[in-house]
């Protein structure tokens, strides 16, 4: 997994399922945590009420003001204590318990409304059909003042005059970190170390992303260089890096842009200089030739003379040729590039044949507007290597068809003939350098390159050099009808 795009992911999919992970492990002991605690609170409220059961039993016989004074026996700040009455009445309904009295005490104008939140919350509403049995809770109820309290246990006692309820409550203040009555996520030490892996989070993603834009500048600058009217082209590496340990990689990367222009330069130079120096001691032979041919005389001389003017066109042919190996391989150092027309380029390539190209036909067919990003000099290399191939190939009266279309994300440039085709074995092999597949051509690499036919095994090698440099591929074929399909594809701009 070496892209950066796929460790991003992965990143963010860790950054998501950790705390979901171990909110589900850290939720489970809460809840474990407060089951436990909600026992020992019941427990206690429970103990309570056992020991009021007394007063309770007795309580129709008491004065009000002595069943509050007993309640306040066993309230200590940290339980509430809450006695209700409800007389005989056959409706038997939640609305009739009255507030008989509270520890610690509760204003007369709040009895009535913490009578009826008590009813919402459904305490009453459990002991309308009996008024039996002992009911352990843990609801959290909202009463007045702004206060909160978690009922913990409810104790109900059946007398004459009718049924006293004990209801006995812990303030969630005295129970502060447990977070009885609300989801977990709502604690506040869950909601600040969620705040905290976010910030984390964000940062540790935002140097990643920092670092990805980087690189994705890098990226487009890359694509950049050597297309022509790019206001990019002439900005270098250093200068769109935002990250300091960057720096040194940046300023290697346009070293090596540098290094890589100039040795384009050099090899154009050399091209030209290699092949001028060769052309005139070869010219020199030629002129030589030219009266000993004319003076015929002895079969001999003319044969051996004959010989030479071979071997000089050959040499001639080869010193072309190794010119166009240095321009292909300098054009694929530095090439400028710009969006053209590749229909258009095509045409103006294609002029020299269309009107006469020997025994063959050269019809085109050429859709307009397929953009691609290319140079004129690598569509035309190409175009004219390609329909040299296919000329060469083809029979006197044949034809050669050379269209232009878009197919799918891809403009394609195809060349069609009547030749003979490429046996299968061979077909694969076309695109090697110094490879011919012509009739009477060697295997090897060496007897190709000896075509006597001026032929060196490089054009179509060319071709697939120029095609990549550009970002496209090549594909040869054999027609059902006969001869040989070229297929470019390159990409649409």
């Amino acid at each position: 997994m070496r892209s950066l795009t796929s460790k991003l992911i992965v990143l963010v999919l860790v950054f998501i399922l950790v705390p979901v992970i171990l909110y589900a492990q850290f939720s489970a002991a809460e809840r474990e945590k407060r089951s436990l605690l909600l026992g020992v609170i019941r427990d206690e409220g429970l103990l309570i009420a056992s020991a009021l059961d007394g007063v309770l039993q007795r309580a129709d016989s008491v004065p009000y003001v002595q069943l509050g004074e007993e309640l306040a026996r066993f309230s200590d700040g940290t339980v509430s204590l809450k006695l209700l009455f409800r007389p005989n009445d056959p409706s038997d309904n939640a609305a009739g318990f009255f507030y008989v009295s509270s520890a610690p005490p509760v204003a007369t104008e709040d009895l009535a409304a913490e009578r009826r939140r008590l009813a919402e919350a459904g305490i009453l509403e459990r002991l309308t059909s009996t008024c039996s049995g002992e009911f352990p809770s843990a609801t959290r109820v909202e009463l007045t003042g702004g206060r909160s309290e978690l009922l913990t246990s409810i104790t109900p006692v059946k007398t004459d005059r009718g049924c006293w309820v004990l209801v006995v409550s812990k303030p969630l203040e005295a129970l502060a970190g447990v977070g009885f009555g609300q989801p977990y996520w709502q604690s506040p030490e869950i909601q600040l170390a969620a705040a905290v892996y976010m910030v984390l989070a964000l940062v540790v993603l935002g140097l990643f992303l920092s670092l990805w834009g980087s690189l994705r500048r890098f990226g487009r600058l890359a694509r950049s260089i050597g297309v022509e009217g790019n206001q990019e082209k002439a900005q270098r590496f250093a200068d769109r890096n935002t990250i300091p340990e960057l720096s040194e990689v940046a300023r290697d990367f346009d070293r090596m842009v540098e290094t890589l222009r100039a040795s384009a330069e050099n090899l154009r130079r050399t091209a030209e200089e290699t092949a001028h120096a060769f052309k005139t001691p070869i010219a020199i032979i030629r002129q030589a030739l030219e009266p000993i041919s004319r003076a015929g005389g002895d079969p001999g001389v003319r044969r051996n003379t004959e010989v030479i003017a071979a071997a000089a066109k050959k040499l001639d042919g080869l010193v072309q040729a190794m010119r166009r190996i240095d321009w292909a391989t300098a054009d694929l150092l530095d090439a400028p590039r710009r969006r053209v027309d590749l229909g258009e380029v095509c045409g103006q390539a294609l002029e020299d044949y269309v009107d006469g190209a020997g025994g063959a036909q050269v019809y085109a067919d050429l859709a307009p507007n397929i953009g691609v990003v290319a140079s004129d000099a690598a569509i035309e290399t190409v175009v004219a290597n390609l329909v040299e191939n296919a000329i060469s190939f083809t029979p006197d009266g044949g034809t050669v068809k050379v269209s232009v279309h878009a197919e799918g994300h891809d403009g394609v440039l195809m060349v069609e003939d009547d030749g003979p085709g490429v046996s299968a074995d061979r077909i694969e092999r076309i695109f090697e350098r110094y490879y011919s597949a012509r009739p009477g051509a060697g295997e090897s690499s060496e007897s190709s390159a000896t075509d006597d036919g001026g032929h060196f095994g490089i054009g179509l090698w060319i071709v697939r050099r120029n095609v990549e440099m550009l970002g496209g591929r090549i594909e040869a074929a054999n027609r059902p009808e006969g001869g040989l399909r070229m297929k470019v594809l390159l990409p649409r701009a």
